[in-house]
């Protein structure tokens, strides 16, 4: 991927989020967000692009509670505060796309390898 296709992609999902902090439900509508259709293959691909900016931001902080001693739960809910058009878009999200709620199934696991220092099968998968 180019340098030029990053950013145009990045736009797509900043997109996606300025248009969730008013209609978290335009996951329903990815489609007419300019740029979705030329940049992504599918809107589970936008999703799941999205979940991936989410999992990197709940890994870094999931991190610094390891090192704070605080629990893996009060890391999500501090991203959540933080990132609401994020967690709206990828909460409406998971009600229409299985490939999303799949990938999310692997984040309980996440926060469970950070608290306990192992990976479980679905961090490993």
């Amino acid at each position: 991927m180019s340098w030029s296709e990053f950013r145009a992609r990045r736009q797509v999902l900043e997109d996606v989020l300025s248009r969730a902090e008013t209609d978290p439900m335009v996951v329903r509508r990815l489609a007419d967000v300019p740029g979705a259709r030329r940049h992504f293959s599918s809107p589970d691909e936008i999703l799941l692009a999205l979940q991936h900016r989410w999992s990197e931001h709940l890994a870094a902080l999931l991190d610094q509670a390891v090192e704070d001693g605080t629990a893996p739960r009060d890391a999500w809910l501090h991203l959540a505060a933080e990132q609401p058009a994020l967690r709206a878009a990828l909460d409406a999200g998971a009600e229409v796309s299985a490939a999303l709620r799949r990938q999310q199934a692997g984040e309980q696991a996440m926060a469970d390898a950070h608290l306990t220092g192992r990976a479980t099968a679905a961090v490993r998968a």
